[in-house]
């Protein structure tokens, strides 16, 4: 039994599998300031599986789990992107570019291998929009994540308290709160909503439109085409595993 983790910079998700089989996806918050742990949870997962692949966009905790996991070095495997270079268009900075993202494009052009032209949109600690066009990585936006740029608003602004975060979708607030809650839940969504219009407006294609990420369940997909893979990356780090035991054979 092997295991996948996909490393953000507040959390970890994971998942073991055996053969081609998912099981469920954990997932659990790690602190900075306690990065000891991180190796812990490494260690303790070596004991029950044999290899660990992993997709991280946080150097910090790469160097802990190196440094304090040597001994277990041939059982873990990091995401190296130059060896997914077939997947990025000439034009994007590779250099730049997280491995989450292009692990995400990859598991998207193996999970629906029918369409070429894909826009993921990425709801964590950062909002990320990627565009893909004909099966290669083209571009991306970043935005403030959802509940960073609020978090960041309130500890600036004295005349705004700590609040609880709801999915209640209200227009207008007839307070404080409920106007930031209006901001949070209906203005961030247009906000993105309008960024996708104008990417295909743009681009002229027939874009696949898939959200992932911590945040991304706040969407509400009944009433658009949109679609949800909690699993996207934890995917793409399989094929990664996949591509890496076929000779690095890209996955068509």
């Amino acid at each position: 039994m092997n295991l996948l983790v996909d490393i953000g910079n507040t959390s970890m998700k994971f998942s073991s599998f055996v053969d081609k089989n998912l099981k469920k996806i954990s997932q659990i918050r790690y602190s900075k300031k306690d990065l000891m742990s991180v190796a812990l949870f490494f260690k303790n997962k070596l004991k029950t599986h044999n290899k660990i692949y992993i997709c991280s966009v946080v150097p910090e905790v790469d160097k802990v789990i190196i440094k304090n996991l040597k001994s277990y070095q041939n059982r873990l495997f990091f995401i190296n992107k130059k060896k997914l270079s077939l997947l990025v268009h000439k034009t994007v900075n590779l250099r730049q570019l997280g491995n989450d993202r292009i692990i995400n494009v990859l598991s998207a052009i193996n999970i629906y291998p029918k369409s070429k032209f894909f826009i993921i949109v990425d709801l964590g600690t950062a909002t990320t929009l990627d565009i893909v066009i004909n099966k290669k990585y083209y571009g991306g936006v970043i935005l403030p994540g959802l509940t960073t740029s609020y978090e960041n608003l309130i500890s600036l602004a004295s005349g705004i308290k700590y609040m609880k975060f709801s999915n209640k979708p209200t227009i207008l607030g007839k307070n404080t709160n409920q106007a930031l809650m209006s901001g949070f839940n209906v203005g961030y969504k247009i906000m993105i909503e309008s960024y996708i219009k104008l990417i295909k407006t743009t681009y002229k294609r027939n874009f696949k439109v898939i959200f992932t990420g911590g945040y991304a369940t706040s969407i509400d997909y009944k009433k658009t085409n949109f679609i949800y893979r909690e699993d996207l990356t934890l995917l793409g780090i399989f094929f990664y595993h996949i591509f890496l035991n076929e000779k690095h054979r890209i996955i068509k």
